[in-house]
């Protein structure tokens, strides 16, 4: 396996056991988060756990073509 691989799991894991964890804290430590205007500010904090999720599972760059031919 090479490095990147063994990376993108291990981020992908640690980001599912945050995630998982912030919403189980969200979930029995707070009962009416659902019936106050407030409750959506409790959500933002999750905002940044699904940026990590596009960053690692986006498509690499296309690699560049350099051997086109430059006459002028």
């Amino acid at each position: 396996m090479n490095i990147d691989r063994v990376l993108r799991i291990t981020v992908i894991v640690i980001n599912s056991i945050g995630l998982l964890g912030f919403l189980t804290w969200l979930i029995f430590s707070h009962e009416r988060i659902f019936y106050t205007q407030d409750g959506v500010l409790f959500f933002l904090p999750v905002i940044p756990f699904f940026f990590v999720y596009f960053f690692v599972f986006r498509s690499p760059p296309p690699e560049e073509d350099t051997d086109f031919d430059e006459t002028e």
